[in-house]
């Protein structure tokens, strides 16, 4: 079983973590860390650019992805998946839901776990859902781990009052 785990960077997005490396262990799966971060496609070669503003380009682009990398070993480690059935894979892409999906595809991923927001219809339709549009794809099965949410707090009598 190959299973891939979507992470943004975020404290909040490492909620799906803890789930997916119990499922690890229990399936004794193949498991690829992926951080997509920013497409800011390559400039190379476009004309409207200066030489040296395009290398400038390439050279954040390449840190900001040893960042990532850095970032993924490090959750290795943190959440104790298996080093050795463990990939880390930064992305490349501006739309982070198509190079999930296409991670997926090209890897033969059996199941993505990945961390959301659980937006209702509104909200995804306003804002998007990268988890709504991977588990439309139907590239393969998802488990969508929703984040917590804070309760909110009820009005009573002109005073806030929390729930309890």
């Amino acid at each position: 079983m190959r299973i891939l785990i979507p992470v943004d960077g975020s404290a909040e997005c490492e909620v799906s973590l803890p789930l997916a490396a119990k499922m690890v262990d229990a399936f004794s799966a193949d498991v690829y860390l992926l951080q997509v971060i920013d497409g800011f496609a390559s400039t190379k070669g476009h004309v409207h650019h200066e030489p040296e503003w395009t290398e400038g380009i390439e050279a954040e682009v390449l840190a900001i992805m040893k960042k990532a990398r850095t970032y993924l070993n490090e959750l290795v480690s943190r959440y104790e998946l298996p080093a050795d059935r463990t990939r880390c894979l930064v992305g490349r892409n501006e739309n982070t839901a198509k190079e999930i999906i296409t991670i997926a595809r090209n890897n033969g991923i059996d199941l993505v776990v990945i961390a959301s927001h659980c937006r209702g219809w509104v909200r995804q339709l306003t804002q998007g859902s990268v988890c709504s549009e991977v588990v439309h794809s139907r590239v393969c099965s998802v488990l969508c781990v929703p984040l917590r949410r804070e309760q909110p707090q009820r009005k009573r009598r002109g005073v806030l009052a929390k729930q309890s």
